[in-house]
């Protein structure tokens, strides 16, 4: 799909360039691997297609949030090159919504198949008098599978990600990406992020949102918003967590999950921004 306009990305800065000022030296100087969707929070990357008519496109490897009006759904992946290449590649979104859905279905279904935290989760839909369109599953990190492309490189499908409850994770994780699930027991607010501590089965381990989380411009509509988690906590008690990152090994022998974006990881089903934005509705209303 054609796009007129892209944004221009950098830690300093955030601009619109329409297609107009960009030309193809200009691009390959100093705007390559920069720009993204121009629709608010989608963080869908864009190239730029030289030619009679100038344009911008998406990245091929790249996905728009499902409410974008850009937004495309692409299947499939395709696979080339040795068996020993380490480059992974994006995943759908179909396949990204699967692997959270999969794996948060397995912490909150019993037996019986039943949710154990229905109420809750009845809860978090009235919680807002007004409607606030989301998708729970929407909008999961693009490279599940770990790793990532630049903009010219081939793909090769990553190793299937894994899930693990808090008590499941042992020392052959250490160093690989993997979905975490767990019950948050505590929230400290860091300036703009925080570090959380989850647990399952008398174990327990940290969330931690390092400095390159806070530096990403696509981690801003999540700056700042970790209150949510905490009023949420002291609200229903029993919160769910479900992440993805790398898991890490401290110096004191403690697992820690190290997460880059602030769609890698849900509060009960819902991601950080939207459950934000619900309570503070709340508030105001």
């Amino acid at each position: 799909m054609r796009i007129s306009k892209a944004r221009f990305v950098t830690e300093d800065d955030m601009k619109m360039i329409p297609i107009r000022l960009m030309t193809k030296k200009k691009y390959i100087a100093a705007y390559k691997g920069k720009l993204y969707c121009p629709t608010e929070n989608c963080p869908a990357k864009l190239s730029y297609s030289s030619g009679k008519k100038g344009y911008y496109k998406t990245w091929r490897y790249s996905n728009h949030t499902p409410t974008c009006p850009y937004n495309l759904e692409r299947e499939g992946i395709r696979q080339i090159g040795g068996k020993d290449m380490e480059i992974s590649v994006n995943i759908s979104k179909r396949h990204k919504q699967n692997a959270l859905m999969r794996a948060y279905k397995s912490m909150v279904m019993d037996e019986q198949n039943i949710p154990k935290n229905e109420q809750d989760s009845a809860v978090i839909k009235k919680i807002s008098q007004r409607k606030v369109k989301s998708n729970a599953f929407e909008s999961a990190q693009m490279t599940l599978f770990g790793g990532t492309i630049a903009e010219d490189f081939s793909p090769v499908k990553g190793k299937k990600l894994l899930s693990r409850f808090v008590h499941e994770i042992g020392p052959a994780d250490i160093g690989k990406n993997r979905i975490v699930k767990g019950l948050i027991k505590d929230i400290e607010l860091l300036d703009s992020a925080a570090e959380m501590i989850i647990g399952y089965q008398d174990m327990e381990m940290t969330i931690v949102f390092l400095d390159n989380f806070q530096k990403d411009p696509l981690n801003k509509s999540y700056e700042n918003k970790f209150w949510a988690i905490k009023e949420w906590l002291n609200r229903v008690k029993t919160v769910n967590f479900i992440g993805v990152g790398e898991v890490r090994m401290t110096k004191d022998n403690h697992f820690e999950l190290s997460v880059s974006m602030g769609t890698d990881f849900k509060v009960d089903g819902e991601d950080l921004y939207n459950l934000a934005r619900k309570l503070k509705a709340v508030a105001l209303s």
